[in-house]
């Protein structure tokens, strides 16, 4: 995120185009493909964005959320 808000002049509207941009990814990488799950997982990765300018780009808070959705969703499979 940091390194497309400074492409982008590190304005407001570079900060939300980077959120935005980053959640693309993040959902396409998680799954390869452009599938109901990149979706799902592109949105996760717009919540943890607007959670990392939300929280003084802190990434301790959205570790510990990423951490409880992995464990939500093994415990998920496993039941």
């Amino acid at each position: 995120m940091n390194w497309i808000e400074r492409m982008f002049s590190s304005t407001l509207t570079a900060t939300v185009l980077a959120v935005i941009l980053q959640a693309a990814i993040f959902g396409f990488r998680h799954s390869n493909d452009f599938s109901e799950r990149s979706i799902t997982v592109g949105l996760i990765g717009l919540a943890m964005g607007i959670g990392y300018v939300a929280f003084g780009r802190n990434l301790w808070p959205l570790i510990l959320a990423h951490c409880a959705l992995n464990t939500m969703s093994m415990l998920d499979r496993v039941g």
